[in-house]
């Protein structure tokens, strides 16, 4: 089983159309989307569209949260709860139910799937859980991998020893170990914040024990201009930078 594991894309369809073809090139079995299909980004519903049509598995983000709930909402900063208001108006009815309706979590074999933190948590960031709760899961869990976004950074977090080992994920193919449990934070397809521009997705080999990150250019003033275009904080153009 392959599947390609893409994340955070927040309404960014040029991202998402560079990521698309790229996987055009490649072999797999499933996509599964880590949620934030939206935010910050000028292309909501075009996202959202975009996905459908191909038939990719998506779950629910902390942004799609928000559009379906107003406490949800609230626990956005005040930037981001006026962009996620902006963002329900851009979108159709059908794409706001089918947002608002996403699952929190997936599995598959021996992975779960979700946005935030296992086992369904949405805001969670993974640099935010405590030590000790990383080696609960990770030591006493029957699930062996963990795919998790929100942070849009790529990192490998493993128990090794007793100890956590926190390993930055680049470019490129890193075989696993089967005895190991792992939390993989999957970066960003439209929204990286490692250092480099390009959209950000993995493809998990579960034959091949491995993950392969794959980086993809894409054209990013044409998002960026979209963005101001819109009336979104500038900032969120220039994040893209």
């Amino acid at each position: 089983m392959r599947i390609a594991v893409l994340s955070d894309i927040h309404g960014n369809l040029e991202a998402l159309n560079a990521v698309a073809r790229d996987l055009g090139t490649c072999i797999v079995d499933e996509v599964i989307c880590l949620g934030d299909l939206v935010g910050y980004g000028p292309d909501p519903e075009g996202v959202v569209l975009k996905v459908i049509q191909l038939g990719y598995t998506a779950i629910l983000g902390n942004h799609e949260a928000a559009l379906a709930s107003k406490r949800a909402r609230d626990w956005l900063n005040f930037q981001a709860k006026e962009n996620n208001i902006s963002t329900e108006g851009l979108l159709s009815e059908d794409c706001l139910n089918y947002c608002c309706e996403l699952p929190t979590s997936v599995r598959r074999g021996e992975a779960v799937f979700v946005h935030g933190a296992p086992p369904d948590s949405v805001t969670i960031y993974l640099y935010m859980m405590k030590q000790q709760h990383i080696e609960k899961v990770l030591a006493n869990s029957s699930d062996k991998l963990f795919f998790v976004g929100h942070t849009h950074q790529l990192k490998l977090v493993s128990l090794v020893d007793g100890e956590v080992i926190r390993k930055k994920l680049v470019p490129g193919i890193q075989l696993l170990d089967r005895d190991r449990r792992y939390f993989v934070n999957c970066g960003s397809v439209g929204q990286p914040r490692d250092g480099d521009n390009r959209a950000k997705y993995l493809i998990w080999d579960s034959d091949a024990w491995s993950l392969e990150v794959r980086a993809v250019a894409y054209d990013i003033e044409s998002t960026a201009k979209k963005i101001v275009s819109r009336g979104f904080p500038q900032a969120y153009a220039d994040r893209l930078r």
